[in-house]
């Protein structure tokens, strides 16, 4: 019997539509204020100033009071940040494309913006006036993160509520955003029995009330960790975040994107990792390693949006917006020279609604500019805004430290 073969003849046919892409669902229009988007619809700046506490004095008849100074402090929100989406479409390929390529990519550039601003929102963790770390749950490290479980889940809801209260806090439109970790917790905490969060919109995010909180999912959450590099790498060793790898090379050696100068000191070393992190310095652009670092990959660089690092003494730190939760891992030679467990902290944020004030002036929108000297347009979805968390705002946030490396 001989083998047919037909496949040379087989018809191909392409979907009606482009698949579905996954982007995150930002939560921020649930949580923060708007107030003063009507005063900044020109102008850049909004003064919100807040007046010294006044104590009050034991009164002894007949002898004078001493007069205190009161003193009126002003805070600022200034609108100064810009994100751009850009592209470009060639008409040939618009008019040749199966699918509407400008109005699809478009849509998705809105989502991004709009995702951009969630993370940048829910980075304010590090303006809270109070923490729920290892101390506040198992009388622990201050600082530290802790372990999440069944065992103190519920602990995290009234330590919360107790931070809010030592503020002085009203109890009314009180929220928290929490990471799929830790909703998967407190389902199981629950039993799974979701009528516990009573009746739930589906809007972004929210999943119901628990304990006087209304709960947002996102996992737009800030992630933070501590690398300690108290002695000179290695030559060869590596950083990694988030999958993009960090290498050391001797000084002058031959070089590849992602690669920093170890130097001659720990210090020195660290600084062009930071540099390098950043992308904050010149950096070699040819094969030798000259200068402190060589550059990632566009592709790598973008597997990094929404990272800070800084550094203190022998450790650098980073602050990781809109990720939710990252792996950090190395293989520096130096046994020393590690990634602080307890410091690898998602931020689950607990609040009073509006503790975040935004003004968007130009919301996420599109505009279309023909190229000159090509048949084709450079799609530029943009916005402005910016956002202040006020000292009232301080007072009304709960940076919850949960760890990371235990998810």
């Amino acid at each position: 019997c001989m083998t047919n073969s037909l496949s040379a003849s087989f018809a191909a046919y392409w979907s009606r539509r482009m698949q579905k892409t996954a982007y995150r669902e930002a939560v921020y229009p649930a949580i923060v204020s708007m107030e003063e988007q009507a005063t900044l619809k020109s102008g850049q700046t909004v003064h919100r100033p807040y007046r010294s506490t006044l104590y009050p004095r034991t009164y002894v008849r007949g002898t004078a009071v001493t007069i205190r100074d009161i003193t009126d402090t002003d805070e600022t929100l200034t609108v100064t940040t810009a994100e751009i989406v850009p592209f470009y479409v060639d008409d040939l390929d618009a008019l040749q494309h199966n699918y509407k390529v400008l109005n699809e990519y478009a849509d998705d550039a809105m989502t991004v913006l709009g995702n951009f601003i969630d993370g940048d929102i829910l980075g304010e963790d590090d303006q809270a006036n109070s923490v729920v770390d290892d101390l506040a749950i198992n009388a622990g490290t201050s600082g530290n993160g802790f372990t999440l479980s069944t065992a103190n889940v519920l602990a995290v809801f009234t330590q919360s509520k107790k931070k809010l209260k030592k503020q002085h806090i009203t109890m009314n439109n009180l929220a928290a955003v929490i990471s799929p970790e830790f909703e998967a917790v407190l389902m199981t905490f629950l039993s799974n029995k979701e009528s516990a969060l009573g009746d739930s919109t589906g809007m972004n995010g929210n999943i119901g009330k628990y304990m006087g909180f209304e709960l947002y999912v996102s996992d737009s959450l800030t992630f933070s960790a501590d690398l300690q590099l108290a002695t000179i790498p290695v030559a060869g060793d590596t950083v990694t975040i988030n999958g993009v790898v960090a290498t050391a090379r001797a000084n002058n050696a031959a070089a590849v994107a992602g690669d920093f100068a170890i130097s001659t000191t720990a210090a020195l070393a660290q600084a062009n990792l930071l540099a390098l992190l950043n992308n904050s310095s010149s950096y070699a652009a040819g094969a030798g390693l000259a200068a402190t670092y060589f550059e990632f990959s566009a592709a790598n660089r973008d597997l990094l949006i929404g990272l800070v690092a800084s550094s203190a003494s022998t450790t650098l730190s980073i602050k990781f917006e809109g990720i939710g939760a990252v792996t950090v891992s190395e293989t520096l030679t130096p046994a020393a020279n590690i990634w602080t467990a307890a410091k690898q902290v998602q931020h689950n944020l607990f609040f009073r609604k509006g503790f975040c004030d935004l003004v968007i002036q130009k919301r996420p929108n599109v505009e279309v500019k023909e190229v000159p000297d090509k048949l084709g347009k450079n799609i530029l979805p943009w916005t402005l805004y910016g956002k202040k968390t006020f000292l009232e705002g301080r007072r009304e946030l709960v940076d919850v430290a949960i760890r990371a490396d235990q998810f």
